[in-house]
């Protein structure tokens, strides 16, 4: 924001305090001309309710602008209210100088006394409704403070989660690529070319806070395949899924914690024969999502995977994005570990363009293209 906007931004708002304060002491004009008569005689009572604005105005302003931020707020309690004290002596003064009212009935000035209810009384009323109205004001924009503040902590908390995914699963992709190329297997451009199509993904296309369900699923499968060119026909794989996908959205990288966590600590630790499961289904927009992988028993993966940092950062993902919308459970028996996950889908909102085929394979590896930056 420029100078002259924040200038300009300043006089906006005095110009809207100056109104609103106007406002309040005209309706504490009419209130009082009406308490002290207005339907009998209306010059009289709007005199009447006049010369008592002033002490009004005193009580209140020295309330809100000195005592409270000066006193109250800091805590010094016994200086505030000896204060206040002072402050309602000054007001009883005054009322003693104006001294002045107006008979209900036709007449002429009289002098008022503390039993005609012409006291300091009304000035502590006045001095309450704008203190509420104040703190009221000071509240509303406290909590408008604490949820904004409280939503860039989830928001930055949710990136950091996010971003913790990258570099685990480009090592790993790498990792692979690196043996792929020790041993000049035919593989090695292919596991670039997908790899550069998921780093697309992660870069660009990741960063919206939701993305179709069918793109995650795309993810995956191309993870997926990629595993499968590490480990050959050593790994069998099943995956399925079913529904209507294409209708829903879900939080990107969801999933793909998952079945990194099934790879890094089931299968890459089994010298024989492994397999994953993958099975997802959408009823109505409820998903759910099932993977089970084989484990090696002597390597303890259901104690590693029910407190791996995959599983922990995708368990809190949940917690931010979907509260009380999700169940997840994850459990091993038998050397096989499950993963059971239900969870409740958004509609994709009208007009959100989806690429019908996310990860659609190019022959060309320049297909990888910087956006453009006008």
């Amino acid at each position: 924001m420029s100078v002259e906007s924040k200038k300009y931004s300043r006089k906006r708002n005095l110009l809207i305090r100056v109104i609103l304060h106007l406002i309040f002491w005209i309706g504490i004009v009419f209130y009082f001309a009406w308490g002290f008569g207005f339907g009998n005689n209306i010059r009289l009572g709007f005199l009447n309710a006049l010369l008592y604005l002033p002490g009004h105005m005193i009580m209140t302003y020295s309330l809100l602008y000195f005592l409270t931020p000066v006193f109250l707020e800091k805590k010094k309690y016994v200086s505030f209210f000896i204060g206040l004290a002072a402050l309602l002596l000054v007001c009883a003064c005054y009322v003693a100088l104006a001294n002045l009212t107006i008979e209900v009935l036709p007449g002429s000035y009289k002098g008022a006394s503390l039993g005609t209810g012409q006291n300091v009384l009304p000035f502590i009323h006045v001095a309450a409704i704008a203190f509420s109205i104040k703190f009221l004001g000071n509240w509303n924009r406290q909590r408008q403070q604490t949820i904004e503040a409280q939503h860039a902590q989830l928001k930055a908390e949710l990136e950091l989660l996010k971003s913790q995914i990258h570099p685990h699963f480009l090592f790993n992709t790498l990792n692979n690529l690196y043996l792929h190329t020790l041993e000049q297997s035919d593989h090695a451009p292919e596991i670039v070319l997908k790899l550069s199509h998921l780093l697309r993904f992660m870069i660009y296309e990741s960063r919206a806070p939701k993305i179709p369900l069918a793109k995650e699923i795309a993810l995956v499968q191309s993870y997926m395949e990629l595993e499968q060119l590490r480990y050959g026909t050593r790994l069998d794989v099943s995956f399925v899924y079913n529904g209507n996908i294409s209708d829903h959205q879900i939080a990107p990288l969801l999933l793909l914690p998952f079945i990194e966590n099934a790879y890094k600590h089931g299968t890459s630790h089994q010298i024989d024969q492994c397999w994953i499961s993958f099975d997802l289904s959408v009823e109505g927009s409820r998903m759910r999502f099932k993977l089970i992988n084989s484990f090696d028993s002597d390597e303890g993966f259901g104690k590693v995977s029910n407190g791996g940092l995959g599983l922990q950062n995708a368990r809190r993902r949940l917690e931010l994005i979907y509260p009380g919308k999700y169940s997840l459970q994850t459990r091993s028996e038998d050397e096989i570990f499950i993963v059971d996950l239900e969870l409740e889908l958004d509609l994709i909102l009208e007009g959100a363009l989806i690429d019908e085929d996310p990860f659609a394979q190019s022959t060309q590896l320049y297909d990888l293209e910087m956006p453009d930056s006008r």
